[in-house]
């Protein structure tokens, strides 16, 4: 018993002892887990400013063509270098999806961070795309450097008979040029890019479509040509995209010829809604504002992806002029979305991509392209069901509702608190060190890939061909540009603002 007794009192007295110890460690540590944890975040901010120059002087010092840049490119810079679905040698550069983007993505760690570095490096992609610019004042999708081989009437040429000069609107192609420029212009007086920007919006005055039923619309291509190219788009947001460039040449020069395209071309949008049983909008319109058949995969129907994006368009647009008519256009699209659900759950669904006229049917092709109502056989490259954001959009809607429209412009222009940009700062961080641990000794973001052919089987379909066996080292400029900008959102979080801001 004594021995007992012993025991215990020796277990009781390390019991206090640990309590003791315990309840000074932690009121030890709270104040040094803060210091601790200030010193992680300033480690990796400054780790993050480090990497994302090396990465990004990597990108414009070695991958760079005459100031522009391509889909996708070995990490030789040498075996494959490649736009939408073509090896490109190196006096060839992309708009679409390209130069503008990484141009875009330069200036926004220039915003972040205050280095003139990169508002040069933005500068050099302006003037590509200024030197690549059409005589019709837009971009196609790429530009030939080596006149050679050139087959565009860029403006500066004393020669340009025969020559191809289609602004390209599909795709977000000139109008994310014409973005990026304005943005650039921001910050630098460039001759050339002043007047690379007043041809551009000169050309959308010209392009959009006067008069009729096509009144305030905007083509897929300009001068249009014969066929769906000339018809009012929606296709891939087309319109859209025209609508966002016009509004941000308003807000920044104000002019009033700005403003009066964009109220024609909204009319255009309420005009060309569908009834209410099938409230959505076709991809594309023909003369009577009937929809229209565009590719042989694109039928005329009601689209469950495009009528998505143009809500979401219609909503901003609200939000900017406060115009009613636009908000009652989305809740008559939301209707028919709840009633067009093919499947998921009410709050991830499944909608189709087109919607037969009046039956409200799902449409599908086959990998031959019949016209079906089943989706057993679906072609791999184009989208024929999917979420679309169609539920973000609802929700967003509701939103609106909800608050109504003064609150939440309100609450956009409340500029962030500390504990806002403290809590941004720990919800970024995790993936950012995953961004900054995948970058190599040489700033590089690299995938190793297997080389993968689009190309048609026997029966006319389109396949993807893998060669596992032959495997590339490669490096994507959609993956830079992602990098480079979520880099620069933890840069800006974590030091609560960026250095430099624009004032108009």
């Amino acid at each position: 018993m004594k021995e007992m007794a012993v025991r215990m009192l020796a277990r009781c007295s390390m019991m206090w002892l640990f309590l003791f110890v315990g309840f000074s460690w932690t009121g030890w540590t709270a104040e040094s887990l803060n210091e601790a944890d200030q010193e992680t975040k300033d480690l990796l901010l400054n780790r993050c400013r480090v990497d994302m120059s090396r990465a990004a002087k990597f990108w414009a010092e070695e991958v760079a063509s005459h100031g522009g840049y391509v889909w996708e490119i070995s990490s030789d810079l040498v075996t494959r270098r490649r736009g939408e679905s073509k090896d490109l040698s190196p006096s060839t550069v992309w708009v679409q999806d390209g130069t503008p983007w990484v141009g875009d993505a330069f200036l926004r760690a220039f915003e972040v961070t205050g280095d003139d570095w990169y508002l040069a490096a933005a500068l050099e992609a302006g003037k590509c795309l200024a030197w690549g610019q059409l005589e019709s004042g837009g971009w196609g999708y790429s530009i030939e450097f080596d006149l050679s081989k050139n087959r565009y009437r860029y403006h500066h040429l004393e020669d340009l008979r025969a020559m191809d000069n289609i602004t390209t609107f599909d795709d977000d192609n000139t109008q994310s040029a014409t973005r990026f420029l304005m943005r650039l212009d921001r910050w630098v007086d460039e001759e050339t890019i002043d007047a690379a920007i007043q041809r551009a919006l000169n050309c959308f005055l010209k392009a959009q479509y006067s008069g009729g039923l096509w009144d305030g619309a905007w083509p897929q291509r300009y001068p249009p040509p014969s066929g769906y190219g000339a018809f009012p788009t929606f296709n891939d947001s087309t319109m859209n995209d025209c609508v966002r460039t016009l509004l941000q040449a308003y807000r920044q020069y104000g002019k009033q010829e700005y403003r009066d395209s964009l109220e024609r071309c909204l009319e255009f949008y309420l005009r060309s809604q569908g009834p209410e049983d099938q409230a959505g909008w076709a991809q594309q319109y023909d003369e009577e504002l009937r929809p229209a058949w565009a590719r042989r995969f694109e039928p005329p129907s009601i689209s469950g992806s495009e009528s998505c994006a143009n809500c979401n368009l219609l909503l901003d647009m609200y939000i900017e002029w406060g115009d009613q008519r636009l908000l009652d256009a989305v809740g008559r699209t939301v209707r028919w979305y709840e009633r067009s659900r093919i499947n998921g759950t009410k709050e991830a669904g499944i909608w189709a991509r087109f919607y037969e006229l009046e039956s409200n049917r799902p449409l599908y092709f086959t990998k031959t392209y019949e016209l079906v109502y089943t989706d057993e056989d679906l072609p791999i490259h184009y989208s024929f069901r999917g979420n679309y954001g169609v539920n973000a959009m609802m929700s967003r809607y509701a939103e609106i509702l909800e608050k109504g429209r003064e609150r939440l412009v309100a609450e956009s222009l409340d500029p962030l608190g500390e504990d806002a940009w403290r809590k941004k700062t720990e919800a970024l961080s995790g993936k950012t060190r995953a961004v900054l641990d995948a970058l190599d000794e040489k700033g590089r973001w690299i995938k190793r890939v297997p080389r993968t052919e689009q190309t048609r089987d026997e029966q006319g379909r389109v396949v993807l061909v893998k060669d596992e066996e032959n495997v590339l080292d490669m490096m994507y400029t959609r993956d830079f540009v992602h990098n480079l900008r979520w880099l620069a959102d933890y840069v800006e979080a974590a030091q609560a603002g960026p250095k430099r801001r624009y004032v108009p």
